[in-house]
């Protein structure tokens, strides 16, 4: 006789993540995952519009480039980057702007699908490195983001934004 019987749990399926070129179609979802990552970093929203996604997305001289995760056909994730160079190395590269999984679908492979996504693009673009920035206070994508590559400690990222922007072009 058993006093104690454990009970299975049942097995999870988890569908694939699929990862791709993002399109000015997927406009409302991209700005729907920004705000989401705007409120996450800050509580600000983010003033990124579906028509500012096409116009500076897409088109002859195009800003940014995107890519998409999908499981089960629904958009869930996304990585936005823009292409860089780097004279020390004589080096092309991308800049990681945003990288976000919705909530509910974090702890699938979504994010490392979306990193290693957005390496293969900027190798296919001739490129070398990647680059991306996070906040020091967001500890849990800090531990994500030292599994693919070390913190930088010896560079200090430096932002001219708003006002002190506006001071440098005068």
């Amino acid at each position: 006789m058993r006093l104690f019987s454990r009970t299975e749990k049942p097995v999870e399926t988890v569908s694939p993540v699929f990862v791709r070129a993002a399109t000015p179609t997927d406009a409302a979802e991209v700005v729907r995952l920004a705000q989401s990552l705007s409120m996450a970093d800050g509580g600000r929203p983010s003033c990124l519009t579906e028509e500012n996604y096409r116009q500076d997305g897409f088109g002859p001289d195009p800003a940014f480039a995107a890519l998409v995760a999908e499981i089960e056909g629904r958009i869930v994730g996304y990585a936005l980057y823009f292409s860089g160079y780097d004279t020390d190395r004589a080096t092309r590269g991308v800049y990681l702007s945003d990288l976000y999984v919705d909530l509910a679908w974090r702890r699938r492979g979504v994010g490392r699908a979306l990193m290693r996504e957005t390496a293969r693009a900027c190798k296919d673009l001739g490129g070398e490195w990647m680059f991306w920035s996070v906040l020091k206070r967001n500890k849990q994508a800090r531990k994500f983001y030292k599994t693919m590559a070390p913190e930088l400690s010896d560079v200090v990222l430096c932002a001219a934004l708003g006002e002190s922007f506006r001071k440098l072009t005068e």
